[in-house]
């Protein structure tokens, strides 16, 4: 990236002194030009330099931040004032200095005005397709790599998933098997776990579900880990979910990996504890709030490892869908855990 970078900058430089050489020496061919000890030259070098402040600062500087700036009055407005500001220096400094190596002495500040306008009008033209274009082409090569992204985190997804069609078979039969013989806590888990898997192995494979699919697979996921739990353990956990619309879509199994890291970090058999997840749609933006404690030994959890797609995984899911529509803050002062992620679908 570095080398690219000095190539653009030796094009430009190798442009501008072109320029003004040809410049310079057009400038020779009109008018009746003062050509002693050359003084015009100076004038075209100051031009030159206020041309360069004005490209740059338009190409680069307004439009390069262009995504920064809410408004594009208040972007026209910056160049306006850029453009006004440039002409109206190098006009006053143009007419103070070099007026006496033309043949135009008397010409009034607001003439040299309007010429230095109508060449600075040609080079703003310049500035702004060369900015623009530059844009565009980052942009298209941001897409070309978030897509590259994309795919490979939906490559690493798959790899980490356990054939769920062989253990979707053989939880059918081990539900079969509990109900037959009246073990209704058995089969209970196991159809929440059948549930889980059905979710994973045939929804995660669509870009967009329900809203009300993924809480709803929270939901069961969260009775499975009552269900694990013992009822004499010092644990205290909360779940609320609201929507005003049932119509919202969401990446499958965006949230999920938040909920387990609470499980997964935030369970003590020896001292009291409390997992706190709350989840709400209200005018097309989605929150989610998860808080835990952290358990320094994390074989006290009782939780392996591995389990989940890890946050790090969610942050590239999450920069890849939502590029400029979501805000994750997650707190960790050693004692608790928190996850507050706003998401605008």
């Amino acid at each position: 990236m570095k080398i690219s970078i000095n190539k653009e900058y030796v094009v430009h430089a190798i442009i501008w002194i072109s320029g003004f050489i040809i410049f310079a020496a057009f400038a020779q061919t009109i008018g009746n030009v003062k050509r002693e000890n050359f003084g015009f030259v100076s004038s075209i070098a100051l031009g030159t330099i206020f041309n360069i402040i004005l490209f740059y600062t338009v190409a680069f500087r307004l439009i390069g931040r262009y995504n920064e700036i809410k408004s594009n009055a208040y972007l026209f407005a910056c160049i306006m004032l850029t453009l006004v500001g440039v002409t109206a220096l190098e006009s006053i400094i143009d007419y103070l200095l070099f007026t006496a190596y033309y043949s135009s002495e008397n010409e009034p500040l607001y003439s040299q005005f309007i010429v230095t306008l109508t060449f600075n009008l040609f080079v703003l033209g310049i500035a702004l397709g060369y900015g623009f274009i530059k844009k565009w082409l980052k942009s298209e090569r941001q897409k070309q790599e978030l897509k590259a992204q994309k795919l490979s985190a939906e490559l690493d997804f798959l790899k980490a998933q356990v054939n769920p069609h062989v253990l979707f078979n053989m939880l059918n039969m081990a539900f079969s098997s509990a109900t037959t013989n009246g073990d209704e806590r058995t089969a209970d888990i196991i159809e929440k776990i059948s549930s889980q898997l059905r979710y994973v192995l045939y929804d995660s494979n669509i870009n967009k579900v329900p809203l009300q699919k993924e809480t709803d697979h929270i939901e069961s996921f969260v009775a499975l880990q009552k269900m694990r739990i013992s009822a004499d353990m010092p644990l205290k956990i909360s779940l609320e979910i609201s929507s005003d619309d049932n119509n919202y879509m969401i990446p499958p199994l965006l949230l999920v990996p938040f909920i387990e890291n609470a499980f997964k970090y935030g369970i003590s058999f020896n001292s009291p504890s409390e997992i706190k997840i709350a989840i709400s749609c209200n005018n097309g933006s989605l929150n989610l709030y998860v808080s835990n404690p952290i358990v320094n030994n994390k074989r006290e959890s009782g939780v392996s490892e591995t389990s989940g797609i890890g946050l790090e995984n969610v942050r590239k899911r999450l920069s890849i869908l939502y590029p400029s529509s979501y805000i994750l803050e997650i707190l960790n002062d050693g004692k608790i855990f928190i996850v507050n992620l706003t998401i605008q679908l």
